[in-house]
């Protein structure tokens, strides 16, 4: 109906109305926890026909459901909490959503779970993705053999710590809430290393030269690796079983094996370190010195790697065998057995292995000692002959006979030897030894012998020349019988004289003019000397016989002539007249001789008188002769140099007329005659000759033996040019002497040479020869000699050619050649030389030579130590110049071959450097050994040091830390000083670190410092223990520490040299500077002690100290006060006893105490220590 303004109206027709379906009412709604599914239910609500199902979730899921039944079973989203409502719906309506039912769905299965960390021995980890809905989580990993690990977690990740090596494991996650546990994950694999390597065993088989590996089987492991590290050597193989062999290693070198295992996921981890040393190298270099005298034998060789001990073994081929043992290098074998050959081995070996050297040196023992010494004397020539049985092991024989004043000696390699050389009269010892060239054996059993007997000395003859008799003597000789004298005439003859006891011999009226060689023999028992050396003795000789005399008027001469007289060396002819004339003449070639200058008118007795070097014959018969007188007054004659003529000047005859002729006649000393005649007082003689003697006489008749003559007037004419002029000339000196045929006038001779060069040289004798010296070498000289006769000199000769020899070589030079004993000879050459001769002569007289068309040439051959002379002389193919100025030079011995050096460990900042060389092969060798080089590679701080000389061969010199250094080696001895050797360089260890700071706490701390020279590591080392432990090993200038509880830190910086010395590692704390007052150096009740401080200063701004540590001190106070300074007094807090201080000022002095803080006070200060740093080095000049 409708109303309006009061009235109603009709109502409306019928409509039915269908109401609304009634509200649902949940029942239950429940989720599944391992099923994401949801059920609910409800009332049934009238009027519905089916029901909308409305669900919520918190994570904004949404989902409706439509059914007609009066419960849903419905998926819904893991992990959310949900709200649920259910409407129903009418034909017309739906009906009030329903209170709404709350419920949560399981937790969300885990998701992506993956494994982040494996291959640990027993450590494995595992992360997922969050799963909605969860509270917490399990994670279970399940072994290959079944067994579990459980992680419970409220995280997203679990880690395991109690894993199996070698085990792979199969991890599920689930994720919890409430009482409901999700569906499991994924599945993830951890994957373990393999187990490590267990018992691993080495074994070295010395004969196969193989190191064998052994080891238990670990878990997990597909294969093997196998790690052999020698240094920075690594040898490495794999495997897949349990055993390795290795065949190529080298000998006598320490190895230390490891073995890791691998599967495909992951590497294991290595086993612990397996050392192995390899066999021994074979010994090398072996050498063998045997001392003959004692026989012991000394066998050296090089040292092998890897050998504890050796064994030297020494064997024949019949069975004899010595050895050996030492741990050096060297042993010694006594007393040999003579006479045989020895191979020697050397046998290396270590705990496992023999290994004996792959060479053998041979070695010849002494040869054995002759025996059954015989001697046989043979008198005729004083000899003797010495035989013996032959020795073992003898190549030669050296026989010996010695006396007190004689000695003979012979080699042989036969059983006997003559001894030719032996003194008469002497009793020697006789010895035999036997030698093999390197040796000698001791000598045989002494056998005495006596020589034969001396033959007499100084035999002498005198003889009686009136008497003709002949007395023999000679000196006395020691032990003979008797004596044999023999008279031998020079036709022949043998005559035996005397058999006598004594020491003369006489003989009466020996054959005149005879000469007889006497001879004396000594005799004792059936042995006669040799004779004596030969006696010559000549008779008087015989009488002169045939005496003739002939007159020359001319010459107022008698020429008398005789017969040859036997035995006669010279003869002299007399002449005797009146009371006080006399005359003779000698001649020692003829049997004629003129006796001049007798006088007029005298008669004259002639005899001859035959002469040798002893005695004068008996004067022969004699014979008479008249000489003419002469009644002319003496003449006077005039040679007329160059014109051949003679003016003879005379008085005239007393009452001779005006007309009277005078001849005047000259009659040379070729026997030819020149006259000229005039009625005045002189003429000239025409056609005289050079080199003539003239007699001259004036006579006023033709008979030139009358009355009317002058006495005899002598002269010579002037000296002809000397002729055949020879020049024998000296090469070497420069010298020549000159001759020629002498002139029978010339009283004196004037020589002259002029070389082409002007240079001019004269001598002037009266011989036939002369000498010049001091020639120019490499001249022509022409050659002239004049003759001279009081005032008139002959002409000059025909000039004669000298060509002096070549000028020495200038310039010597000698290089000397140590390797091969050789020295080359240079020089500048020679003009006009073809060849050249290079001589060294040594200072035992030994002479070499080379030779050499050029301007050089070598010498081989020369003796190492000897000093030699050098010289050279240039030859022209005739003539050989004088020796070039000597060069002195020696053989001086080669540096050696090998210098190698050892380092010692470093002590107090100081490495010993021992360096050892190979011997050099010369006689009395020294060697010095010089090392330059800088400290801490400071180009001004450089060093040179040098050992003294000596004759061993190593030496060990110490140098500073961080010291870079070149060694050098001589050798020298008697003929000089080699050069150096090749040099060997190297660094010393380095010091250790300064600058050291410790930061941190005991659970981190970090330590730094500063760089030290040439350092390629450091270590940091726990020093509370023995030995010290390393903490950790550093390329760089810091290493980080985890849970450090020890106050005793050091560090150490090393390189190939080896390791440094320790530096404390000292907690510093800098405090600020402050002045102390004196109540502070004292304790409060006087009873405390001051510390003893000491103070050592390496380097010059370095100082390094110590001092004594005080019971209960907590810690201690460094004061630092430097001198003539402003600065403040610093003071420092040193946990410890020692302290490095490296930044001191140069050029300063500083004063340092110390002193030690306890828990409730401070004791007293120490009494100072000073030190003064150097001065710094100034910068070099660009």
């Amino acid at each position: 109906m409708a109303q309006i303004q009061g009235c109603w109206s009709q109502p409306s027709n019928t409509v039915f109305i269908q109401t609304e379906p009634c509200q649902p009412e949940i029942v239950s709604a429940q989720a599944l926890c391992h099923e994401e599914k949801v059920q609910i239910s409800w009332q049934q609500a009238g009027a519905v026909e089916n029901y909308l199902i409305t669900s919520t979730g918190s994570l904004g899921f949404m989902e409706i459901h439509n059914t007609t039944k009066p419960f849903l079973t419905a998926t819904l989203p893991c992990g959310q909490h949900y709200n649920v409502t259910v409407q129903g719906q009418g034909s017309e309506c739906d009906s009030i959503p329903s209170t709404p039912a709350f419920f949560k769905t399981g937790p969300c299965a885990p998701w992506d779970v993956i494994t982040y960390m494996q291959c640990e021995s027993n450590t494995g980890s595992i992360s997922w993705g969050p799963s909605d809905g969860a509270e917490s989580y399990v994670a279970i990993a399940t072994g290959l053999d079944g067994h579990t690990h459980q992680c419970l977690t409220n995280t997203t990740s679990c880690t395991w710590d109690e894993l199996h090596c070698g085990d792979e494991y199969t991890v599920v996650v689930r994720a919890k809430a409430d009482n409901c546990t999700s569906l499991p994950s994924n599945n993830s694999i951890i994957h373990m290393d393999p187990c490590v390597p267990q018992n691993v065993v080495a074994m070295v088989n010395c004969d196969m030269k193989v190191v064998s590996l052994s080891w238990d089987s670990s878990n997990g492991t597909t294969w093997y690796k196998i790690s052999a590290e020698a240094g920075d050597e690594s040898v490495g193989l794999s495997t897949n079983i349990t055993t390795a062999h290795f065949s190529e290693f080298p000998c006598g070198q320490n190895y230390n094996f490891s073995v890791t295992s691998y599967n495909q996921h992951c590497p294991g981890n290595s086993s612990a370190p397996t050392p192995v040393q390899t066999w021994p190298c074979s010994p090398m270099g072996i050498s063998t010195t045997q001392d003959c005298l004692s026989s012991i034998v000394v066998v050296t060789w090089e040292p092998s790697n890897g050998s504890d001990f050796y064994t030297a073994t020494m064997y024949t081929d019949t069975g004899i065998s010595e050895m050996c043992m030492s741990d050096t290098n060297a042993c010694s074998v006594p007393a040999l057995t003579c006479g045989h050959n020895f191979s020697v081995t050397v046998t290396a070996s270590s705990n496992e292995c023999n290994i004996t050297s792959s060479s053998t040196t041979s070695l010849q023992s002494v040869p054995c000692i002759p025996t059954n010494v015989s001697v046989i004397m043979d008198c005729a020539n004083n000899s003797a002959v010495v035989s013996w049985f032959a020795s073992r092991g003898a190549t030669e024989y050296w026989v010996t006979a010695i006396s007190s004043h004689s000695n003979d000696t012979c080699k042989t390699s036969d059983s006997s030897c003559r001894l030719s050389s032996l003194t008469c009269g002497t009793s020697y010892t006789v010895q035999v030894v036997a030698m093999d060239g390197n040796c000698s054996s001791m000598p045989s059993q002494p056998l005495e012998v006596k020589s034969g007997p001396c033959p007499p000395q100084n035999v002498s003859a005198r003889l009686s020349c009136s008497a003709n008799d002949l007395m023999i003597s000679w000196d006395a000789v020691r032990d003979v019988d008797h004596f044999l004298v023999s008279l031998t005439a020079e036709d022949g003859g043998l005559r035996e004289l005397c058999n006598t006891t004594t020491t003369a011999c006489s003989v009466s009226n020996v054959t005149c003019g005879k000469t007889f060689t006497a001879e004396v023999a000594s005799v004792r028992g059936g042995c006669r000397s040799d004779y004596s050396q030969t006696h010559s003795i000549q008779s008087a000789p015989c009488q002169p016989q045939g005496i003739k005399a002939n007159l020359d008027c001319v010459t107022n001469s008698a020429w008398i002539s005789w017969d040859a007289a036997d035995g006669a060396d010279s003869y002299t002819a007399s002449a005797v007249g009146g009371e006080n004339f006399t005359g003779n003449c000698t001649t020692s070639s003829n049997t004629t001789c003129g006796v001049e200058d007798l006088a007029c008118g005298v008669f004259y007795n002639f005899t001859v008188t035959a002469k040798n070097s002893k005695c004068e014959s008996q004067p022969s018969a004699s014979i008479g002769l008249q000489t003419a007188p002469c009644s002319l007054s003496t003449i006077t004659a005039f040679t007329q140099c160059h014109n051949s003529s003679i003016l003879v000047v005379w008085d005239l005859m007393e009452g001779s007329e005006g007309n009277t002729v005078y001849t005047a006649t000259a009659e040379a000393s070729d026997y030819t005659f020149l006259s000229c005649n005039g009625t005045g007082t002189s003429c000239y003689l025409h056609g005289a000759k050079c080199d003539l003697r003239y007699t001259i006489i004036v006579a006023a008749s033709s008979d030139q033996c009358s009355s009317l003559r002058s006495p005899p007037y002598r002269l010579s004419m002037e000296p002809c040019p000397p002729r055949y002029v020879t020049v024998n000339s000296s090469c070497e000196d420069q010298h020549v002497l000159v001759s020629w045929i002498p002139s029978p006038v010339a009283e004196r001779y004037h020589v002259v040479a002029v070389a082409a060069d002007g240079h001019e040289h004269s001598c002037n004798t009266t011989s036939s020869n002369c000498s010049i010296s001091e020639l120019h070498c490499n001249q022509q000289y022409a050659v002239s000699v004049t003759a001279s006769h009081e005032k008139c000199s002959s002409k000059a000769s025909q000039n004669t050619t000298l060509n002096t020899g070549p000028c020495p070589p200038s310039g010597l030079s000698v290089d000397f050649h140590c390797k091969n004993h050789s020295a080359v000879l240079t020089w500048t050459p020679s003009d006009n030389a073809e060849d050249y001769y290079g001589c060294a002569q040594g200072g035992n007289g030994d002479t070499l030579h080379c030779h050499s068309s050029n301007s050089t040439c070598t010498i081989d051959g020369l003796g190492c130590g000897t000093v030699y002379n050098f010289s050279v002389r240039a030859s022209d193919g005739t003539c050989n110049s004088s020796f070039s100025d000597l060069v002195q030079g020696g053989g001086a011995p080669c540096p050696p071959d090998v210098v190698e050096v050892q380092l010692m460990p470093m002590e107090l900042e100081m490495q010993v450097l021992s360096f050892s060389w190979t011997q050099v092969t010369c006689g009395d060798v020294e060697y010095l050994l010089t090392l330059t080089g800088s400290l801490l590679d400071d180009s001004q701080a450089l060093f040179e040091l040098a050992s003294y000389w000596t004759n061993t061969t190593y030496f060990e010199i110490p140098l500073p830390c961080s010291s870079s250094y070149v060694a050098a080696l001589q050798s020298r001895n008697a003929a000089g000083t080699s050069h150096k050797s090749v040099d060997l360089t190297g660094i010393t260890a380095p010091c250790p670190p300064s600058g050291v700071t410790y930061t941190g706490n005991n659970s981190f701390v970090t330590i730094s410092w500063n760089t030290s020279v040439f350092a390629s590591t450091y270590t940091v080392y726990d020093n509370s223990v023995a030995p010290k432990a390393q903490l950790c090993n550093s390329t760089v200038l810091s290493c980080s520490l985890y849970d450090i509880t020890s106050n005793s830190l050091v560090i150490t910086a090393s390189n190939a040299a080896g390791e440094g010395q320790t530096a404390n590692i000292t907690k510093v704390v800098t405090q600020s500077r402050r002045r102390r007052d004196l109540s502070e150096q004292m304790s409060v009740d006087g009873s405390l002690s001051a510390p003893v401080l000491d103070l050592t200063q390496p380097m010059s701004t370095v100082v390094f100290l110590e001092w004594s540590s005080m019971k209960d001190a907590v810690y201690y106070n460094l004061m630092i006060r430097r001198q003539g300074s402003s600065e403040e007094d610093q003071e420092l807090t040193v946990y410890g006893e020692s302290m490095i201080l490296s930044d001191l000022n140069p050029n300063a002095t500083y004063c340092l105490s110390v002193l030690a803080i306890y828990a409730a006070r401070s004791g007293p200060e120490s009494s100072p220590a000073c030190v003064q740093t150097a001065p710094k080095l100034s910068e070099p000049m660009g």
